[in-house]
């Protein structure tokens, strides 16, 4: 195209190099005879259509162009705009005319020959210099295949970009700055010369040329890190040469030794306006359905001097003193989290925590069985709910939250780190467990860099708790449980046999509507101890399965929070087929009466809820005959316990002193002695207790004598309690 000018009818300017489509290309003359028109024809057209056009603006200003509707956007072609000059405020109005300090362009086809555009710019408090490169231009291709093989893997480059930009710090190429000097050496002196090409000795100028331009930019900074690296210690200033995007770190995270893998890092702030430098790393975790990834914060806080890398909040793995050792260690504790996967019941014995509502970390010490199920740590403790990036799709952040945006982690966080990932799914909905039931096995990097915790939720504290992988362990089931229960046998396969089919059986049994009336209902009425809690611990005991103990305490009486709890209570033992006891459900179950509105709440709450338990509940009472009603229809099966016979008592004996590690004396003849005095289960256990205490101090066997002592001081309590059970025989005779 011919050289000319471009615009419209208002701006018209010079088109030298004839690039400009042809419709935008108008004649200077005509242009200014339209700006002459155009402020006349909203004249004429207003006396046309019989309007009085306003008097002309004060001062010269031009009037203002009036339009019909059909003629407003319809003009093919554009307006330029152009942003005013300055004010102190960074304020500025748009002008139709452009700026009249316009440079020259810079980088066109003269500048696109070149192997590397090289831009420079000031250089200030820097007496050595008056200008330091800006950035770094890679338009060569031979460059930029050798560049290819030495960026390998490097987060955030892509050599096959037609314009390869390395700008700042060039931290890929300081980084990789050995592997880049390696490239051309192999190129300088070639296994074979002969077979060299001219394309090897063309593209071996070219990297010497950006060798050269590095090495008179960064010589000091490169020369100096790798001096001390080489001896051990590092500056805050030179930190980002001692950590590369890809590497493994190292770090302690609650006295547990971790690795991360780096994925970028900068200087900064923390919460308190220090200067940190901030390391942004990857883990992998469970979400309850896949392995993936999840990404967090750590800081190194700012420190004057050199300091010995060892000794940083985190610093490289491969500088580790005990690399191999700890890889090892690290990796067996990667597949013992990768073993853990779903729902397990375990033993445990370790310290749990879990965040309060200030965001603090709230510790106990557990000793027991606990249950690890990460889908239900996501469904019933949804606040802390844990998500992660599939390994198959790219890292993003899960959260709509800039980087800068994170917070920084509390000082007291060892080594310092803040999880940033890991809060909530994409779409909101956290995948069902049942749909993967097969995980594929993790690589040796991955359980390398695996999560040192777990999430569970622990039977004896009753809480959801993070749990710590090596202190889980397997559960040491008591196996004589059953056989030590002292009850008819035809009544002990009963209940046994009733609740093993149920459990494998649930499904196949529904009521008219659906999910209802799955579940089954056992209650166990009698005395205080003659085995009632006993046959639901020891049935737990011999299904292996959970048993979970609910008393009053753990609902409360406010029926608004019972409901959700006894809800949310009902729901996990479904899920981990776990056997319910409800202990001393009179309280709940009690006849409901026209004077107590709340205790009437409870029962109805507890009425409609257990219509649609589908797993097995044995409630224990001692009152039996205050129950409601309505409760008989949902007692699927109600077993009497009488008080204990004599041949039942000596039986009891028999089975604790069997039971206790301590060496004892008592003849049988002495326990059918034992066996005559009216007693439950409860009351003999303390008295051999007692009894074992005693001997113990006299450094001796367990004796009847000790027994008797024993008997002999509580004797007051026992008689008491006779005589209450005569007094009540007499007044309700």
């Amino acid at each position: 195209m011919a050289p000319g000018f471009f615009g419209n009818s208002d701006n018209v300017f010079p088109d030298p190099a004839g690039v400009i489509p042809p419709q935008f290309i108008v004649n200077t003359a005509k242009a200014h005879q339209l700006r002459m028109q155009r402020g006349r024809a909203p004249m004429q057209m207003m006396r046309q259509q019989g309007m009085t056009p306003a008097p002309p603006p004060p001062n010269g200003e031009e009037a203002l162009t009036v339009l019909k509707d059909g003629e407003i956007g319809m003009e093919c072609g554009y307006k330029n705009l152009y942003s005013g000059k300055e004010d102190k405020r960074g304020r500025f109005q748009w002008q139709d005319t452009p700026p009249d300090d316009l440079g020259t362009i810079v980088e066109d086809a003269a500048s696109a020959k070149w192997a590397l555009l090289v831009r420079n710019v000031k250089a200030y408090n820097d007496p050595r210099r008056v200008l330091r490169i800006h950035s770094i231009v890679v338009q060569s291709p031979l460059l930029k295949g050798l560049l290819r093989g030495v960026l390998r893997g490097y987060p955030g480059v892509t050599t096959e970009l037609d314009r390869l930009e390395f700008s700042g710090r060039f931290e890929p190429i300081i980084h990789r700055w050995s592997e880049f000097k390696e490239k051309i050496e192999e190129l300088q002196n070639p296994k074979d010369p002969e077979k060299q090409s001219e394309e090897d000795l063309k593209t071996r100028e070219h990297a010497e040329l950006l060798q050269g331009i590095l090495v008179n930019e960064f010589q000091d900074v490169v020369e100096v890190s790798q001096d001390m690296k080489a001896k051990g210690v590092m500056t805050f200033e030179l930190l980002w040469t001692l950590f590369q995007p890809g590497s493994l770190i190292y770090t302690r995270q609650e006295s547990q030794d971790r690795v991360f893998k780096l994925q970028s890092s900068k200087y900064g702030e923390d919460r308190n306006a220090n200067p940190v430098f901030w390391l942004t790393c990857k883990y992998v975790d469970f979400d309850g359905s896949k392995f993936g990834t999840i990404k967090l914060n750590l800081l190194i806080h700012v420190y004057n001097g050199t300091r010995s890398i060892t000794s940083l909040a985190a610093f490289p793995f491969a500088l580790h003193p005990s690399m191999d050792e700890l890889s090892e260690k690290l990796v067996a504790r990667g597949a013992r989290f990768e073993s853990l996967a779903g729902s397990h019941y375990k033993g445990y014995n370790g310290i749990g925590w879990k965040l309060n509502q200030l965001g603090e970390k709230d510790k106990y010490a557990v000793k027991g069985r606990i249950i690890i199920d990460l889908y239900g740590w996501n469904r019933f403790n949804p606040n802390n709910a844990v998500y992660v990036t599939p390994f198959a799709q790219k890292e993003q952040r899960v959260n709509n939250r800039n980087y800068d945006e994170i917070p920084p982690p509390s000082d007291d966080c060892e080594g310092g780190y803040d999880e940033c990932d890991g809060g909530m799914p994409i779409d909101g909905i956290f995948a069902d467990d049942d749909e993967s039931t097969k995980y594929p096995p993790l690589s040796y990097e991955q359980k390398l860099i695996a999560t040192h915790l777990i999430r569970g939720y622990s039977l004896k504290e009753k809480l959801w708790l993070n749990l710590f992988v090596n202190a889980v362990q397997e559960v040491i089931w008591s196996a004589g449980a059953f056989e030590s229960l002292v009850l008819p046998a035809k009544q002990k396969e009963l209940i046994l046999g009733f609740t093993q089919t149920q459990s494998q059986y649930r499904q196949t049994f529904d009521d008219v509507i659906e999910g209802k009336g799955k579940g089954i209902i056992l209650l166990l009425c009698g005395p205080p101890g003659v085995g009632k809690t006993l046959t639901a611990e020891s049935v737990a005991e011999e299904m292996k399965v959970p048993l979970f103990m609910m008393s009053a305490g753990d609902l409360g009486l406010d029926p608004s929070r019972v409901e959700a709890k006894l809800q949310s209570i009902l729901e996990m033992c479904t899920r981990w087929n776990a056997i319910l006891l409800l202990d001393e459900a009179d309280v709940f179950l009690e006849q409901r009466s026209l004077h107590e509105l709340e205790r009437n709440k409870l029962v109805s709450i507890f009425l409609r809820i257990l219509e649609y338990y589908e797993g097995i509940m044995f409630l224990t009472t001692n009152r039996v005959g205050t129950f409601d009603p309505a409760f008989q229809s949902r007692i699927h099966i109600s077993l009497d316990y009488p008080e204990l016979s004599a041949e039942s008592r000596k039986l009891v004996w028999k089975n604790f002193l069997g039971q206790s590690l301590q060496q004892n004396t008592i003849t049988d003849k002495q326990l059918d002695q034992l066996a005559t005095m009216t007693m439950n289960g409860r009351q003999i256990k303390n008295v051999l207790k007692t009894a074992q205490l005693l001997a113990s101090r006299k450094d001796s066997p367990l004796k009847h004598e000790h027994v008797m002592t024993v008997l002999d001081v509580t004797q007051h309590l026992h008689n008491s309690t006779m005589e209450t059970e005569r007094a009540r025989s007499a007044i309700f005779a």
